[in-house]
């Protein structure tokens, strides 16, 4: 009697669950096999017979160690069914990764999707000049080129991608780089990624792995300035242009001081002075600041800047540019960067 009563528990607990799961509406109608490190992936909820007025609520086990990038969902509905889907990060050095259990609320009830196991794979036999990039879809939309000291340059490059780890790419062979401004928007990410070269190089080359494709895409970028290429005034100690046009306006002056002094017409002594004032303007010293000991001297005047140095004592400087609370300054010779204005002397 007791091996009988025993049965009729086991049964309740193994089997009426699983009979009664598979009428629940909700269930995953995709997860990967494997992905591989540092990939972003989506992780896909069905709800079948979605009814558009309901008010789903989504979370996943705070106590996992992978949480999704995204915290709403991405929905798409097809006829009376219902996706939600989630990305996350294979961010790990281990072998598997494991998506917490999900709870999912509605009108009437609550359901919970238990965890799943992903393995976690090296991406195979990467190409010498792989940027650590993997993605859908992988486009750039601009880049801007500036001096950034006598022997440099900068390159900034605004990327636009698809299930991307934007964060992690890194050009073999540059001398300094770093991504800024990351926006993730579902599967979409845009962001900055700069970097640094000798002056003299006129292009690069990289390759990102294609997750769709299955392969290596390679990107070769010219280096060039031209024209159509955007410059960037962010970062640039090139002050041959300023000196073109205070070169230019002396000669204009010149040229209109002796036309007043043949002539005497007061229209060309008006020119005159003007030429005069542009010139005090250009020659007036520049405003010079005073820097706290142990700020931190910026690559880019941006929120999420790599800092390049560390100020080893106060000092003052001389303004180059302005932008946004920050200002622009030379610390050493041929080291510039961006100096917060919260980093200044307060006396």
């Amino acid at each position: 009697m007791r091996d009988y009563f025993f049965k009729i528990v086991l049964f309740l607990l193994l089997v009426l669950p699983q009979a009664w799961g598979k009428n629940t509406p909700y269930s995953y109608s995709y997860i990967p096999k494997f992905v591989y490190k540092n990939q972003v992936f989506p992780v896909t909820i069905l709800v079948k017979h979605y009814n558009p007025n309901s008010n789903l609520d989504f979370e996943f086990d705070i106590m996992g160690l992978f949480q999704p990038l995204n915290l709403t969902p991405v929905k798409m509905i097809n006829k009376d069914n219902a996706f939600f889907t989630f990305y996350f990060q294979a961010k790990t050095n281990d072998n598997k990764i494991e998506i917490p259990s999900l709870s999912i609320w509605d009108f009437n009830s609550s359901y919970i999707l238990d965890p799943k196991i992903i393995e976690v794979k090296e991406l195979p036999n990467p190409k010498s000049n792989y940027s650590g990039v993997m993605a859908s879809n992988f486009r750039i939309n601009g880049i801007k080129i500036s001096p950034y000291d006598s022997n440099n340059k900068l390159v900034i490059l605004n990327i636009e991608a698809v299930e991307a780890n934007l964060e992690d790419m890194h050009i073999k062979g540059v001398k300094e780089d770093g991504v800024e401004n990351i926006k993730r928007d579902g599967a979409n990410v845009r962001g900055s990624y700069f970097f640094v070269v000798d002056k003299e190089q006129d292009s690069i080359e990289f390759s990102y792995y294609n997750t769709l494709r299955k392969k290596f895409i390679d990107k070769k970028l010219s280096l060039v300035e031209s024209k159509n290429r955007v410059q960037a005034n962010l970062n640039p100690k090139d002050l041959s242009f300023d000196k073109f046009k205070k070169y230019s306006i002396i000669a204009i002056t010149l040229f209109f001081l002796l036309f007043y002094i043949y002539s005497r017409d007061k229209l060309y002594l008006f020119v005159v002075i003007v030429g005069v004032a542009a010139l005090i303007y250009f020659y007036k010293p520049k405003e010079k600041i005073c820097i706290n000991e142990g700020a931190a001297l910026y690559i880019l005047p941006t929120k999420n800047s790599n800092i390049s140095f560390q100020i080893e004592e106060k000092i003052e400087r001389e303004v180059l540019k302005e932008y946004n609370h920050y200002y622009k300054i030379e610390y050493k010779d041929n080291i510039t960067g961006w100096i917060k204005d919260e980093d200044l002397c307060q006396n």
